[in-house]
């Protein structure tokens, strides 16, 4: 699964909050470069769609969406984090275009995953950002909690951040690299993530006749075998998803 990853402002003169001797934008490269770590860990790809410069904030928006929608990325995730006037108002929010749909569950597991670290839960919201309402992909915005209150920071920890939105947006498997065959039991597709194949473009889709097939299993997820074939190309992806129902994996 390809995700764009924006790390959110970071591109004067988009830039984020300061507040109490924190940066918005050093803490989101802090959790976004730990979250592409762990997401290539687990076999999936990323790209980086945040600018390098800008003309304006709106400028800097549309960059992101453009790169995000011209990569072909499965996900969006925009990263930052929140800051009030009040030291009082604390917690951790995930914002999704609107209600239903991939999006809004990926913004709920997320969200689930990141209340675990001890932060008060601001619940999933919908809204029109531009990042949220122009990208083609399902698309979050994580507020991963606020700089300007003292409790959240306490609890703040850059690599546990990462790991719990990984964990919200692909599950908590870790990469097993076990080498094998995927034994197709039913001719099904090979395809690019675990949504149904009906949902996805046909030129995702690789078909594949009954047989085994030399492989390594990366992970299991949503009913779904997640695979890297060897010696065999289906199109460019590396890691293609198998439906379960339709076939096994047979260790070495």
């Amino acid at each position: 699964m390809l995700f764009a990853i924006d790390l959110g402002h970071n591109c004067p003169p988009d830039t984020g909050a300061i507040s109490n001797n924190y940066s918005e934008d050093v803490l989101v490269k802090e959790v976004g470069t730990r979250v592409i770590e762990l997401l290539q860990k687990r076999g999936h790809k990323t790209i980086v769609v945040t600018p390098q410069n800008s003309s304006s904030v709106s400028n800097s928006l549309r960059q992101r969406v453009n790169k995000a929608n011209s990569s072909g990325a499965d996900i969006f995730v925009s990263i930052h984090f929140n800051a009030f006037s009040s030291p009082n108002v604390r917690g951790s929010e995930v914002f999704a275009f609107k209600p239903g749909g991939k999006a809004s569950a990926l913004a709920q597991s997320v969200l689930t995953q990141i209340l675990k670290l001890g932060f008060t839960g601001r619940g999933v919201k919908y809204s029109g950002f531009f990042v949220l309402k122009n990208t083609l992909m399902p698309a979050i915005l994580i507020e991963c909690c606020f700089i300007t209150s003292p409790k959240d920071m306490q609890i703040f920890n850059a690599d546990k951040m990462a790991i719990a939105i990984v964990n919200g947006l692909v599950g908590e498997g870790v990469r097993k690299d076990i080498t094998g065959k995927l034994r197709i039991n039913v001719a099904t597709y090979a395809k690019p993530n675990s949504e149904q194949s009906e949902d996805l473009e046909p030129g995702l889709l690789h078909f594949l006749q009954p047989g085994d097939y030399p492989a390594k299993l990366i992970g299991e997820e949503e009913s779904h075998l997640v695979v890297e074939l060897i010696n065999r190309e289906l199109g460019v992806r590396d890691i293609h998803y198998f439906y379960s129902g339709h076939s096994q994996f047979l260790e070495a």
